[in-house]
């Protein structure tokens, strides 16, 4: 009938196994464990299917499965881990494998890198739930920080803010390049749901930390520069982003260009210069749809609506809104629904389907307070004043917009400059004074949140406000 050790191996396997894998186990010669297979399979144990050998039925799993004492299943547990390692198994397989064998720490390896995998599938429920699976066995600090790094980036796609943030900083442990890595992806998630002038703290740290490291010291870069242009700092945030395209080329890091060059998207449109933003937005947004990061596409694609409702173009910025928000949709992405609904309600108010607008911005609203994201919360606020100004509810609007600049506070200075404009607006159209909303507007934030400020503009002409 063959040796028992083969049966035994495809027996807790529970899955088709390629013959190369079950001679790998075995330590035996191919053509003999095909010799084996087959006689089991004349015995009635073993069958052939689609990509392999497995039971003939589920009861004869069972019972060879139970027959075997626990070091003899252990072993062969341990066997079937590194022959499916050596053929390139699902990392999340090989893993069960390890932990059946009681090898834990080979096992929570195993389930970083099947969580990491998952991650870049966009498979982030799957992989915060592999990176648990891990954290379970209790591994070492250098495992348990991959695997906390993992669960704190599948978090942060749903929205669970607290928790990335405490896994991010659980894993700020050791030295070195891994530590400066997690540090900036912290820093990425205190910018706008938190603190940015902590964020910018937090980025300096990883610019340290990143040593001589190419890679770690691109992203912190990356992540340095995209904080100062938030804080005004623009010259310095164009050097660091410089630096960090020429490592991230230098690497071949596509995905990085592509986030190096949605930094410069931004910059240029909050500089103002709305069309050459939309076009490089645009641009952008087919880079990280070929590097195949889809969940960043979400963000240059809908500012890219964005800017289009800026330049009296609606119907399209509501095309592009549309594409972005059905995305973050089907990436069960809450951030991207929010920033989405934000930027389709000031479409929508744009084109006077306000009702759709209000809809859209009460949507951005609960989903940015779910998260507690003072970001997407001041400009969730913002839509809803937007689409009640356009309906004529002047009172209701101010309010939002009130709301907004309180939120904003002195921090997020565009929103602030937004929210003050947007105020000045509404006083003028009841008959009040808006200098000090007017003055305030001015002091603070980029040109692009100057150009609501109502007034002539240079050249004489009229700035654009609510009704235009």
């Amino acid at each position: 009938m063959g040796s028992p050790p083969t049966c035994s191996l495809v027996a807790i396997a529970r899955r088709e196994l390629p013959a190369r894998v079950v001679a790998s186990a075995a330590g035996t010669d191919a053509r003999d464990v095909l010799d084996t297979l087959a006689a089991l399979a004349a015995d009635g144990l073993l069958r052939l299917g689609d990509t392999g050998w497995t039971t003939a039925h589920d009861l004869v799993a069972e019972t060879v499965a139970d027959g075997l004492d626990r070091a003899d299943r252990g072993r062969l547990h341990a066997l079937l881990a590194r022959a499916l390692t050596d053929d390139g198994a699902d990392p999340a397989e090989v893993a069960r494998h390890h932990r059946e064998a009681g090898d834990s720490r080979a096992a929570a390896e195993a389930f970083g890198r099947a969580a990491t995998a998952a991650l870049d599938a966009h498979a982030t429920r799957e992989a915060a739930a592999l990176a648990d699976a891990g954290l379970d066995l209790r591994p070492a600090p250098d495992v348990a920080a991959v695997l906390l790094e993992a669960r704190g980036v599948a978090r942060v796609v749903h929205g669970d803010i607290d928790g990335a943030a405490a896994d991010l900083s659980a894993a700020l442990t050791g030295p070195g390049p891994d530590r400066s890595r997690r540090r900036s992806r912290l820093a990425m998630l205190s910018s706008g749901a938190r603190d940015p002038q902590a964020a910018a703290d937090l980025a300096e740290l990883a610019l340290v930390e990143a040593g001589d490291d190419p890679g770690a010291r691109a992203l912190a870069l990356e992540t340095a520069a995209i904080l100062d242009m938030n804080l005004g700092l623009t010259e310095r945030a164009a050097d660091r982003a410089e630096e960090a395209l020429v490592l991230y080329r230098r690497l071949g890091d596509a995905q990085g260009v592509a986030r190096i060059l949605d930094g410069r998207a931004m910059a240029v449109f909050l500089d103002g210069r709305i069309g050459e933003g939309v076009a490089l937005f645009g641009r952008v947004a087919d880079l990280f749809a070929g590097s195949g990061d889809l969940l960043r596409v979400v963000t240059p694609r809908s500012t890219r609506g964005h800017g289009l409702v800026f330049l009296g173009k609606p119907a399209e910025g509501l095309d592009e809104t549309d594409a972005a928000l059905r995305l973050a949709r089907d990436l069960d992405s809450p951030e991207g629904v929010a920033y989405a609904c934000w930027h389709r309600s000031e479409a929508l108010s744009a084109l006077g389907r306000t009702d759709e607008a209000e809809a859209n911005a009460r949507e951005a609203l609960d989903v940015a307070r779910s998260l507690g994201h003072r970001g997407w919360t001041a400009t969730a606020h913002r839509a809803l004043g937007i689409a009640l100004q356009t309906r004529g509810d002047l009172d209701g609007a101010a309010a939002e917009f009130t709301a907004s600049a309180v939120v904003a506070a002195d921090s997020l200075t565009l929103f602030a400059s937004w929210a003050a404009a947007r105020l000045a607006q509404v006083a003028l159209a009841q008959g009040r004074d808006a200098t000090a909303h007017i003055a305030r507007a001015r002091s603070i934030g980029p040109p692009l949140g100057h150009r609501e400020i109502p007034g002539p503009a240079p050249g004489g002409k009229r700035r654009c406000g609510a009704p235009c």
